[in-house]
């Protein structure tokens, strides 16, 4: 899908980046790291692999769009998974 601006012309280059989006983006980036307690910068890939952390596998393929959650998990969630460990000789009774 190709997004034109207003006057009809493409927002990505031919290099596939945007830079009016690259702008926005620094200049948020800048601001954030001036004005709050934000210690290192990030990419806007790691907000979707935050959302694919934070949230069960399903709702976060809804959220990222994904026709299938399994580009979602080996893509994008990076929190490993806990789990208990079962002790030997307990019984579950």
């Amino acid at each position: 899908m190709v997004v034109l601006h207003k006057k009809g012309k493409c927002y990505m280059n031919e290099n596939g980046r945007s830079n009016s989006f690259d702008s926005v983006w620094q200049r948020f980036m800048a601001k954030a790291l001036e004005e709050t307690d934000l210690k290192e910068r990030f990419t806007e890939h790691d907000l979707r692999a935050k959302v694919a952390s934070d949230n069960e596998l399903e709702q976060a393929q809804k959220l990222l769009g994904h026709s299938s959650s399994i580009i979602t998990d080996r893509v994008y969630r990076r929190k490993a998974e806990l789990i208990t460990p079962s002790r030997r000789g307990e019984s579950k009774e």
